[in-house]
């Protein structure tokens, strides 16, 4: 469902994905080739939401926003199943893991891992390149290798939407080259 929010409808390129279920609503901006998976609510009432190139928003997953806190999430980012963003920042190639929380005012620095069940807290700034565990989440290592996979990672998303699902199987853009899509 995509829904109108006291006059502001959501914009999003032609080469987006909704799967079913899915809600995006409000002040929602889905950049090319970006997709939100079945049931994930996006919901951009009282601030923005900024959705990347190549992003996707995997399964049973929350975006919102506070009213001095837009989400703004960038090019080639991975956000798991059952994950809730709520106004913050998500920098270009990022992994964040299932069921992971990051909360109003925080930052995750471009080529990080947030891992699956992490809280990142309020204000909390990731620098760039971290790996995040734990509950509170802690940087826990800097990473430098983690680029290549991250970026793949986007493109299996994409190329899983666009040729199994037979959504848009002639888009272009960039493919996945690994041996097997998910």
């Amino acid at each position: 469902m995509i829904k109108e929010f006291e006059g502001i409808r959501p914009v999003l390129d032609e080469k987006t994905f909704v799967a079913d279920g899915a809600k995006i609503i409000g002040d929602v901006t889905m950049k090319e080739f970006a997709s939100i998976w079945f049931n994930t609510v996006v919901r951009g009432d009282v601030n923005r939401i900024e959705i990347g190139r190549y992003t996707n928003i995997q399964d049973n997953s929350v975006i919102h926003v506070a009213d001095k806190f837009p989400t703004i999430i960038g090019d080639f980012v991975t956000v798991g199943h059952n994950a809730t963003l709520h106004g913050c920042t998500i920098e270009e190639h990022c992994l964040i893991g299932m069921s992971t929380t990051v909360l109003n005012g925080a930052v995750v620095g471009k080529g990080s891992i947030i891992a699956a069940g992490a809280l990142v807290r309020e204000n909390q700034i990731i620098p760039p390149n971290s790996l995040v565990v734990g509950v509170p989440g802690k940087v826990i290592k800097t990473l430098n290798e983690q680029w290549d996979s991250i970026h793949a990672q986007a493109l299996k998303y994409k190329t899983l939407w666009t040729e199994r699902y037979k959504i848009m199987p002639k888009a272009g853009g960039e493919r996945y080259k690994g041996e097997k899509i998910i």
